[in-house]
């Protein structure tokens, strides 16, 4: 499936920023009572400044679908680099559609072009979706989930 990708313009599209991670917050969480808009937006001014070339938007036929956060860094004890993917949204009129499978190998990619060796990400328990979604393409569970950060998984490039 093809797509396009395109740096987050913050100026422009902080609202749309913010829209997606309330949508991400409600799917995994259930609800947007711990949801806090001036962190996701101080999130975004970081992401912005230091990983611009990992805060992206997706875009098919010019319109934005969604948004992708990750970057990578080398490994405070191996020096080995390692990815962390901290969100891959899609609208839901794109989810089911093989473009999560796409814009997931993308980041993958991506981060081992840059030479990452692992990636982690964390998903919400009981956001089943996410859960078999990882599981299929081969992610493991690292450790037990903890109740604010959800469970860590891990995929070897």
């Amino acid at each position: 499936m093809t797509f396009e990708v395109q740096p987050v313009d913050l100026k422009r599209d902080l609202k749309l920023c913010l829209q997606f991670r309330r949508d991400a917050w409600q799917v995994s969480y259930g609800s947007l009572e711990s949801f806090r808009e001036d962190e996701t937006t101080d999130w975004f001014e970081f992401l912005a400044e230091k990983y611009p070339e990992s805060f992206l938007h997706v875009l098919q036929d010019h319109e934005v679908i969604g948004q992708l956060e990750f970057r990578s860094r080398p490994d405070d004890d191996t020096g080995e680099h390692e990815g962390y993917i901290n969100l891959l949204y899609l609208i839901p009129e794109w989810r089911g559609k093989g473009m999560g499978q796409a814009t997931h190998d993308f980041i993958l990619k991506v981060l081992s072009d840059n030479g990452c060796t692992r990636v982690f990400l964390r998903y919400v328990p009981g956001n089943d979706r996410a859960e078999a979604f990882y599981l299929k393409n081969g992610w493991i569970k690292e450790g037990k989930p903890t109740e604010k950060r959800g469970q860590l998984m891990k995929k070897v490039l």
